[in-house]
């Protein structure tokens, strides 16, 4: 008795191949191989190549080649899990490019643009490989450092903000800018419920403070449970008392 055959794969329609195409367009504009390119792979292996790379431009932005706000999510919450499960700390930085717009209106959003990546490019060189950089939206970038201790997390702030600083962008035929950051932290502590939300909340809320207080500053509001020495206070932040928490400000050098 010979063996039941599977059964044959439905023919794709038009609607199908039309909408492969235009993934596979996608594909290639976006600077990666053509999967089809390949003449010992089966239309099956194609498809699953495009769902691949499909999934991959999903979670990149196009422009930096950084992952975006999607991923940075995902990863956010993998990282507030793993904190609170091991009792090992988390910090969370938000990052803004100081005034913007006002490049985009002077010199154009080709301009902007090229400082984006300029910008996305430093960052990245100052980081550790397992921490995660995302472009979260516009001119605004999220840091997370996993298993990052506050006192290290500080000095590493200061590091992004000086090194943008200091960054001379090229534009307009020799023509250079610099720009400044604005950073808002946030830490996460094992006695800290697992919200990935509030996380990101009470980060983001430390950005606006140090935009309003006078940008290029790295701005963190801690708990008064916070274990920070007074050497490393006196050395790394100007002490503002609260009712409820101290507030600790690290603002740049003029």
């Amino acid at each position: 008795m010979s063996a039941p055959q599977s059964p044959s794969p439905k023919p794709q329609t038009s609607e199908q191949n039309v909408n492969l195409s235009e993934a596979i367009q996608l594909i290639c504009h976006a600077g990666y191989p053509d999967p089809r390119m390949n003449v010992e792979i089966d239309a099956t292996q194609v498809l699953q190549r495009v769902i691949d790379t499909l999934c991959t431009l999903s979670m990149h932005d196009g422009l930096t080649g950084l992952s975006n706000q999607r991923y940075f999510k995902i990863a956010l919450q993998r990282e507030v899990h793993r904190a609170r499960r091991d009792g090992t700390p988390c910090i969370l930085l938000m990052l803004d490019i100081d005034h913007f717009k006002k490049i985009n209106d002077q010199y154009g959003h080709p301009e902007g643009d090229r400082v984006l990546e300029i910008v996305a490019k430093r960052l990245k060189q100052e980081l550790r490989p397992g921490d995660t950089l995302s472009r979260y939206g516009g001119e605004e970038f999220a840091v997370i450092l996993p298993n990052c201790p506050l006192k290290y997390a500080v000095q590493v702030a200061e590091r992004l903000r000086k090194s943008i600083s200091e960054e001379k962008i090229l534009i307009r035929e020799e023509q250079s800018l610099s720009v400044t950051l604005s950073i808002g932290a946030a830490e996460m502590k094992r006695t800290t419920p697992p919200d990935a939300a509030q996380f990101l909340k009470a980060a983001d809320e430390n950005l606006y403070k140090a935009k309003t207080g006078g940008r290029n500053q790295c701005y963190y509001e801690a708990p008064l449970k916070t274990e920070v020495s007074p050497d490393e206070r006196s050395v790394l932040f100007q002490k503002k008392a609260t009712k409820k928490s101290s507030t600790k400000k690290l603002r740049s050098k003029k």
